[in-house]
């Protein structure tokens, strides 16, 4: 499977085309009965991107074609970032203090995600996602200070912590702040 292949599926009668992937899952775009893909050429509005297990697509899949990226696609779909990061299984936001983060520095600050700037989106207590916030850095930003800001923002209990790729609210990369599981349940 390869970015922007386009496929017929098992399960809607819209044609998916992938927009993300890594060996757990697959970020697809569906293409509408007005021929119009949902995300592609909505850069501008908020977007959670359709998500599905790398397995399940290949095997409820048929690939029909493929069609590159536009310079505005791959701006905007950014292929690049990590689809999940910072997973810590022995942490929770409740307890993530800066005394406890500290343990992780080393290693995390040594991990780079591929931007400058992101929106992270804390869970809220029913299981809803609460208003983002914009988090950014002169420079490439590090796990470590993704993960310093994120234990600012997330204070509930939480089994382990780590960042899933929810899409793109205003042309911007978002972070959903989890659990070391996450909540799909593609990572087992």
């Amino acid at each position: 499977m390869k970015l922007g292949e386009i496929y017929k599926t098992e399960f809607d009668e819209r044609v998916f085309r992938i927009i993300g992937l890594d060996n757990y899952e697959v970020f697809y775009d569906c293409l509408s009965n007005e021929n119009k893909w949902t995300f592609s050429g909505n850069f501008k509005r908020k977007s959670i991107f359709f998500r599905m297990g790398v397995e399940l697509f290949k095997i409820k899949s048929e690939l029909i074609k493929r069609e590159e990226f536009t310079e505005k696609e791959a701006e905007y779909f950014r292929a690049d970032l990590p689809m999940r990061f910072g997973r810590i299984k022995d942490l929770s936001w409740e307890f993530a203090v800066k005394s406890e983060l500290n343990k992780y520095q080393n290693e995390f600050s040594q991990r780079k995600v591929n931007a400058e700037k992101i929106i992270l989106i804390p869970s809220g207590a029913k299981g809803g996602f609460l208003k983002g916030e914009l988090i950014e850095s002169n420079s490439i930003l590090t796990e470590f200070e993704i993960i310093q800001k994120a234990s600012e923002l997330q204070k509930l209990s939480s089994n382990g912590i780590g960042f899933y790729r929810l899409g793109c609210q205003k042309g911007i990369p978002t972070y959903l702040i989890g659990e070391y599981l996450d909540k799909a349940g593609i990572m087992k």
